[in-house]
């Protein structure tokens, strides 16, 4: 019987979490497209950042509905601990994104998709962004809690695939906010890459005893190296993503293993 209420919470609070972020981006839309098709820069960017923040803000709030303080201090857990070891996975972590969206970039040059690298002066600002959006703003919601929780209930495959979808699927929004880079990309292409990329960061999770420090550095070296330019924003680029990063996923899954569970819930050190 409590093996039964304990799994019920657990898809309750999947539930909540996902319902909740989802919910957050879809009225943000509904509630500044048409600011931003009026041309008001503060639109897009309340948008952005209320949408790349919800993961982290959900999840918070979530931990603490189902567990109170004690929730959110094992959530903050995930990212304020020390690195896992062995280290060279958090590397791993950086090399593979850069790897991949550099050969896509080279590829599709090579194809005449080729467009202006961003002046150098302006990659201190583009890395400042980065860092202070979804690479940062989503890991805590979208790893450290739906990922972690899945993996209580699921093997760490079909976990991988839940959140990939998931966290694919939540990206929609964009497509219909006007200045939104994904308005330049064939839909079916962006969701497919990013449902890929999704199981090489749970990999990284698992690597890296569920620390989220690495699965940050690996969405922000991936949003890096799409924001630094060199190729066209369109189907040749993103058609050569999800082609290597479906290699990468294919690893990452046999890498990931079979029907064990994970069990560590990391704590505040």
């Amino acid at each position: 019987m409590k093996q039964t209420n304990a799994e019920t919470r657990c898809w309750l609070q999947v539930a909540t979490f996902v319902v909740i972020t989802y919910a957050v981006s879809w009225v943000a839309l509904l509630l500044l497209r048409n600011a931003a098709e009026s041309g008001r820069a503060w639109a897009f960017w309340i948008f952005l950042l209320i949408t790349v923040w919800s993961p982290t803000i959900v999840a918070l709030l979530t931990a603490f509905l189902f567990d109170g303080g004690s929730g959110v201090h094992q959530l903050l857990g995930f990212l304020f601990r020390r690195l896992a070891h062995p280290r060279s996975w958090y590397v791993v972590a950086v090399v593979i994104p850069a790897v991949v969206v550099g050969t896509a970039i080279a590829i599709a040059r090579t194809l005449h998709e080729a467009a202006p690298f961003i002046p150098a002066t302006a990659l201190p600002i583009v890395i400042a962004l980065q860092a202070g959006t979804g690479a940062v703003g989503e890991e805590l919601g979208w790893r450290g809690l739906l990922l972690s929780q899945l993996q209580l209930r699921l093997s760490n495959r079909r976990s991988a695939a839940v959140m990939a979808v998931t966290w694919s699927l939540w990206h929609v929004s964009a497509f219909f906010f006007p200045g939104m880079p994904q308005i330049l990309v064939p839909p079916a292409a962006f969701l497919a890459a990013v449902a890929a990329f999704a199981f090489f960061l749970a990999l990284i999770f698992n690597k890296t005893k569920q620390h989220v420090l690495g699965t940050m550095l690996a969405h922000f070296t991936f949003n890096v190296g799409l924001a630094i330019g060199g190729a066209k924003f369109g189907a040749v680029m993103w058609w050569t993503l999800v082609s290597l990063f479906g290699i990468v996923a294919i690893w990452s899954a046999v890498r990931l293993g079979g029907p064990e569970r994970a069990a560590h819930q990391p704590q505040l050190t």
